[in-house]
């Protein structure tokens, strides 16, 4: 499977760059854009609060298949000691630890998260739904229907059933022929601004029928079967 990086092209996890607003006092959402017969993306539709999209899913699915986290910073209290049970660990340390939080040191505990897309252990409705929240995928249109069933299988609190409709209507638009997600709006590079023209003075589009960057989410998937 793929290493996962954020748009910003550096291996910073998305949680450490802001999802609440990017400082400008907005809420954050979720961006979904549709890619026209030219291959070219365009702006589908905006989800607010993006808390609800990528981090959402993955606290769920940490929560679900990945054991119980105590982060170093926590071993290195005066209150911890070797054999201290979770519970005891909450309620020392005010709240339950996730792989979410930011992290010091060279370890990027997310990546476990991440790597549940490899996990033969994980259903495919969760399989699927975690890959659509990785940078540079894209679904084909023909393929949408399997994820707007997931995304409507899907448990626990997100915005995944809004997203399911937004989904629903572009399966409906023959003119769309692939979709892709942006997870923040305060990420600085996406499929609209990827391209930077000199002449022009203006960003141009990702192509996904020219450019080769992006990857399909279901050739993914049959690649790790």
């Amino acid at each position: 499977m793929r290493k996962r990086t954020s748009w910003t092209k550096s291996n910073t996890p998305l949680m450490t760059l802001g999802f609440e607003g990017g400082g400008n006092g907005k809420m954050s959402y979720t961006e979904i854009y549709g890619f026209d017969r030219e291959g070219n993306a365009y702006s589908q539709a905006e989800v607010k609060n993006s808390w609800r999209g990528a981090m959402a899913i993955w606290g769920i699915l940490e929560e679900k298949y990945l054991p119980p986290y105590i982060p170093e910073y926590i071993k290195c209290a005066n209150w911890y000691y070797p054999g201290i049970s979770y519970d005891e660990v909450v309620k020392r340390n005010g709240f339950k630890p996730t792989r979410l939080s930011p992290s010091f040191g060279k370890d990027n505990p997310t990546q476990e998260i991440w790597d549940l897309a490899d996990n033969e252990k994980v259903s495919m409705t969760d399989k699927i739904v975690l890959l659509t929240t990785f940078d540079k995928v894209l679904v084909r249109r023909e393929d949408l229907a399997k994820v707007i069933a997931a995304f409507n299988a899907f448990e626990g609190e997100t915005s995944l059933k809004e997203q399911a409709i937004i989904l629903q209507e572009m399966l409906e638009d023959e003119a769309c022929i692939a979709v892709g997600w942006n997870q923040t709006s305060v990420n600085a590079d996406t499929w609209l601004t990827y391209n930077y023209n000199e002449e022009a003075e203006d960003y141009l589009p990702y192509n996904c029928l020219e450019q080769t960057e992006h990857y399909w989410l279901f050739d993914e998937l049959t690649a790790t079967e």
